[in-house]
Order: structure tokens, then C-alpha cells, then sequence
């Protein structure tokens, strides 16, 4: 775009918050059409057995691009502060959060005065919340979508910008449905902003008689997903079950126990009989699954604790007694009656 001078009209200034790997056709689309002037992430996390510092992948992106970023481990005293001084020595024209760790402050808020825009995750008002997607697909919703929208001080609940519906297939995980989310808010947000920054979108307030919020079984205060939320609950259907191996993969993981697994009827394999010696206490994740014609859960990709990921077929072979097996003590019994 030119000025009247036919001099080019300066990019908007934007800052970016967000941690997850799935941000960078995001930030992309951001520096392709604006300043992308900071970049606000988390600070390096502890990874692994040997609990090395690992970077975010926003702020390697950002490194790698020569984008000013700060990390933080909160949003509170001091590292607010920081953030506010960098912000206003930017002269930043709008923000942009997309899978942030912390929820903004609304001192953070007001400082972009009303130009500070959230992508969620959902067809906001439902699912409001850290994990709208995982909701989704535990819930068997058709449809899911993304949400622009501005950020308040009360959760996700601020005036809508803009809405795209995306309609779920009912075999994607979370990590595979949050990919395409992504992907979608990464196509539009260039033209979403400029809308919004022309005065050409009219703002829709959220209804808040459908509010529906995320929420943990275990940690029912928070709309976050913990490890314990991911424990398979027998009683469950097969589909339900299904949908929860889906729903918590890539993180944490659907898990149960061996002793849980043998005593279990939802399964399509025979009953399952373990091997002597074996600690029925022992964590199985299950990494996939599917419902079989008869309505069966059939098991594809599980991990017992200590062993590396390995298909059913292999974990049956080395946990599982076949069904040939001679019972302990029976061979001699024939030899006596002999």
C-alpha cells in the first residue's frame, strides 16, 4: 500500500506471544505482511532424562530470523515490567497470541488499547479454555474452528473479530487437529488484521448463556490437561475410550495399567492372560487405537514403562501368555497319571 506521495506506508508494528512448535506459520505470515518487532515466549525448559535447558521453538525461529525476543517465566513483577518497557520502546501497533503459556495481565492488555487479538482454538464461546481441541474430540463434536478475537481480562471472552468453521474426519489426535487449526489461522490472520486495523470488520460480542469452558477431571480449577486426566477409564465405552487415545496424544498420553488391561472386556483381542512374574501396577501408554467392526477397542501402538513403543501384536508376544501355553505344572501332572 502507498501513501498519497507514492511512498510506501509503513508495516504495522506487531508483537507476537505464543511457545508452541505449531506457531511458526503464524510468526511466518506475521513477518511476511508486518514488523514482527518482539517475540514473547517461554523461558528454556528442562528436557529429558539427562534434563538439558531446551529453547522454545518461537524463540529459535526468532533467533534465526534476527527478531528481538524475550523469554519469561511468568507474567508477573518484574518480567511483566520488562516486557511493558520493551513493548513501549517498540511503538508496537497491535499483539497477536496464539498457544501462549500464561494468561496476559490486564495491565498488558490495556497497553495496546484495544488492538490485542487472540486466536483460540475453538468457535469461541465454547471451549474456552487451555485445551479446546482436546475437548473436541473427547466430546465426538462434527465441527470445530478457529476464533479471532480481543483479549480482556476475563478468559476468552472477549469481542469476536472473525470465525472459521473446519469440520472434524473423527480419526485425527489432538496434535494432527491443532496442526490444521494452526494452518488455517496462518492463511487468514494477515487479512483478519488488516480488517480489523482498516475498520472493516464488525465486532460480535460473545453470548455468554452458551459459555462452555475446558476443563481437568482431576484439577477441576484449572482448563488445563494434566497426565492423571489421560488415565483410561474402563467403564468407558470402546468409543470413548478411543477418543480419549486420540484426544491426549501427543501429550500425555493415554495410560493405563497392566493389571487394568488384563482384567478389562472392551478390548477385541481374547481375554488377556499375562505372563508370571509380572508387576500389574506396571504404566502401559497407548499411542493408538481403533473400533473394530464389532465394536471392539483394538489396540495398535503401546509403550509399557521402561520399554520403547512397540505395536500390540509385539507387546502380546512379550507380556501376553498365548493361548497354547501349557499352565504351570501340567506337563507333569500327565507324567504321574502316566
Amino acid at each position: 500500500m502507498e501513501t498519497q506521495n507514492n511512498e510506501p506506508k509503513p508495516r504495522l508494528k506487531v508483537a507476537f506471544f505464543g511457545t508452541s512448535d505449531r506457531s511458526i506459520p503464524i510468526l511466518e505470515a506475521l513477518k511476511a505482511n508486518f514488523e514482527l518487532v518482539l517475540c514473547v515466549t517461554k523461558n528454556d525448559v528442562k528436557f529429558g532424562r539427562h534434563q538439558t535447558l531446551k529453547e522454545t521453538e518461537v524463540k529459535k525461529w526468532a533467533k534465526e530470523n534476527n527478531i528481538k525476543f524475550i523469554t519469561v517465566s511468568s507474567l508477573k513483577g518484574s518480567e511483566l515490567e520488562k516486557v511493558i518497557e520493551q513493548l513501549n520502546g517498540s511503538k508496537v501497533d497491535f499483539g497477536l497470541v496464539a498457544d501462549f503459556s500464561f494468561i496476559i495481565p490486564l495491565p498488558l492488555i490495556e497497553l495496546f488499547h484495544g488492538h490485542f487479538i487472540n486466536i483460540h482454538f475453538s468457535l469461541l464461546p465454547k471451549y474456552r479454555g487451555a485445551s479446546p481441541v482436546q475437548h473436541a474430540i473427547l466430546n465426538d463434536d462434527e465441527v470445530t474452528g478457529i476464533t479471532f478475537h480481543l483479549l480482556e481480562k476475563k478468559l476468552d471472552s472477549g469481542d469476536i473479530l472473525h470465525q472459521i468453521g473446519y469440520k472434524i474426519a473423527g480419526n485425527e489426535t489432538s496434535g494432527a487437529l491443532y496442526n490444521i487449526l494452526f494452518t488455517l489461522a496462518a492463511e487468514n490472520v494477515a487479512d483478519v488484521v488488516n480488517e480489523f486495523e482498516q475498520g472493516l470488520l464488525t465486532l460480535r460480542p460473545q453470548d455468554e448463556e452458551k459459555a462452555t469452558f475446558t476443563y481437568s477431571p482431576t484439577n477441576p480449577q484449572s482448563t488445563f490437561i494434566f497426565k492423571e486426566d489421560a488415565r483410561i477409564d474402563w467403564k468407558d465405552s470402546p468409543e470413548q475410550v478411543e477418543r480419549a487415545v486420540r484426544a491426549f496424544n501427543p501429550w500425555p498420553i493415554a495410560w493405563t495399567t497392566l493389571g487394568e488391561l488384563e482384567k478389562n472386556q472392551k478390548l477385541a483381542s481374547d481375554k488377556l492372560i499375562l505372563r508370571e512374574n509380572l508387576d500389574k501396577n506396571l504404566k502401559v501408554k497407548i499411542f493408538g487405537s481403533k473400533i473394530n467392526e464389532d465394536k471392539k477397542l483394538e489396540i495398535t501402538d503401546i509403550q509399557p514403562e521402561g520399554r520403547s513403543k512397540m505395536t500390540w501384536e509385539a507387546f502380546q508376544n512379550g507380556y501376553i501368555k498365548s493361548t497354547d501355553e501349557e499352565p504351570k505344572g501340567l506337563k507333569e501332572r500327565i507324567i504321574k497319571r502316566s
